[in-house]
This record gives C-alpha cells, structure tokens and sequence, in this order.
C-alpha cells in the first residue's frame, strides 16, 4: 500500500522533483536489498523524467542532477550532449579572452594600462635606434691620417678610462714625433695639431656622454668661470676638500658616465695649466661669433 501511494503521488512531481525521486530510490535499493523494487522504481521515474525533460533549460538540470538527497546517493548527470556544449562553450569563451590579453601585450607595454597612451616595441626599438644613429654620424675625419676607431668604440662601450688612455695617447700622436719620444706634449706644441684631429675627438666624446664631456663642454664652463682656475676646477670636480687639494691623477679621478659635467677627458695639470689653457684655446673650440652688419644711408654723413 505504500508503494502503490508512492507512485500515485509520484504522478504529480515535475522533472527536478523526478530527479531527485529517482536518485534516492536507487539509493535505497542498494541499503535495503528488496530483490530490485528500488531499481525497478528508479526506472520508472528516469523514463518519466526524460519525457519531461525538454520542459526545462540546462540550468535546471544541472541543478536538479547536482544536488543528491543524502551522502549515499549517487548523481545522475545530464545528458552528454549537453554537458559537451557547455564545456565546449566555456572553453570558447576562455581561449578568447586569452587571445584578446595575448594580443594586447604583444602589442604594447604597460604604459598604456596607466596613462593610456601606449608604446609598441617598434616605437621603443625606433627610438632606440635612432639614438645610435646620431652617434653614427659623428665621422672619423684626420688631416694626419689618424686612426680614431678604437676611441669611439671603447666610447660605445663605457670603458670610460680607457677612453681617456686612449684619448691622451692621441694628443701625443697628434703633436708630433718629439712628443712622441718624450711621452708627453709641450704646451707650444699644440697650436700646431690640425683642427679636424681635435674636433673628431671632442665630438666623439660628446656623442657618447650626450653633450656631457668632451674639451668643447669644458671650455663652455671655462669661460663661464671667466677662466679663473680655481673655481673650473671646483665645478668639473678635479678638486677636493676645504683647500681644493688637487685629485691624484688618475687614482681619485671618476670615469663613469654621470660624473660631473666637464669632468672628463683628464689633463695632467700638477705641473701647470699651461697645456691645458692651450687645448681649450685652440682653434678648434673657438665659438662662432656673429657678424654685425652696419649700413649707411643715403642721408647719413661720414665722420
């Protein structure tokens, strides 16, 4: 008699309820062994469930399907081409997305996620390029045929010192043969250094610390301190302490690129400034003054 109201009140549940019907009579027929009535039952409400099942959306199936009645129960899952199509479309939807983010950092750097205005990796690489080119251009040029290539490439590379080796190494060349024997350059021998040798030095160093050293920087700031030594000395910080005792050479001197503006190349002035006072007055560093165009007219006399 219970069985038979079970069923009459199973006729009026709808297909969530059929469910969750269904799953707990094949739960109980596996507790109670009663020869196969809970399969039997079972099936009966699967049968008429499915009839149903076209009455309800895919939300409610999972949702009916996923929640058994107790911990002994085992859930019937939904139809396999259902399950397929949404798995099938959430993963659609996620390869998208990834597409989309993939996309958006091949294409731009993180700038562009806080102040919205993007720089793509071609616009970094063309700036970047058209820095070297600027140095590039700086030609090679000697009336002595000198050779100024491993200056500019110890330059490219930052071997700041070596530079200045190198550099010092050239003046002497540039001076001439006795300098050359003697090691070093006599002051009255550098009015005589062509002008192109000592501006293809002065612009390679220029080039390369972007207008930070080079003997044009330093005879700017020369002038500015009305060539008063001293304080040249105190601002291109070839000096130190309360008596601006003078650097030991090349020890305490800086090669590096964010040294003081001036600071480099180095000249040996322990024993005077005289070569020094020479190279910053060479012709080669002499600024371009502008001409003054006077007129007379017509009606004007002359004194």
């Amino acid at each position: 008699a219970r069985k038979e109201d079970g069923a009459d009140q199973s006729k009026h549940l709808g297909p969530a309820q059929l469910n969750v019907e269904a799953t707990r009579a094949e739960g109980n027929d596996d507790e109670d062994d009663d020869g196969g009535e809970g399969k039997r039952k079972a099936a009966s409400l699967w049968e008429r469930r499915e009839g149903q099942g076209g009455k309800q959306d895919d939300e409610h199936v999972l949702a009916a399907t996923s929640r058994p009645s107790h911990a002994n129960t085992r859930p019937r899952p939904a139809s396999l081409k259902q399950m397929l199509s949404l798995s099938l479309s959430s993963t659609s939807r996620s390869r998208s997305a990834r597409t989309r983010t993939c996309e958006v950092r091949a294409g731009s750097d993180l700038s562009s996620l806080f102040d919205g205005t993007p720089t793509t990796k071609k616009e970094d690489e063309g700036n970047k390029s058209g820095a070297e080119e600027s140095v590039k251009e700086v030609e090679l040029n000697s009336e002595l045929g000198l050779s100024y290539e491993l200056l500019r490439d110890l330059l490219e590379v930052g071997e700041w010192e070596k530079a200045d080796d190198e550099t010092r190494l050239k003046l002497i060349e540039m001076a001439g043969p006795e300098a050359e024997s003697r090691g070093w350059v006599y002051f009255t021998e550098v009015k005589d250094i062509p002008v192109a040798d000592l501006q293809t030095v002065d612009k390679l160093w220029s080039a390369y610390s972007k207008g930070r050293y080079g003997y044009s920087i330093q005879k700017k700031i020369w002038t500015k301190n009305k060539k008063v030594w001293t304080k040249f000395f105190v601002e291109i910080d070839w000096v130190q302490g309360e008596n601006n005792a003078y650097r030991k050479w090349p020890l305490e001197f800086f090669f590096k690129e964010d040294a003081k503006k001036g600071h480099l190349p180095l000249t040996n002035c322990l024993r005077g400034t005289q070569l020094f006072q020479a190279v910053l007055e060479h012709p080669a560093f002499e600024e371009k003054k502008k001409k003054v165009s006077t007129s007379i007219g017509e009606g004007s006399v002359k004194i």
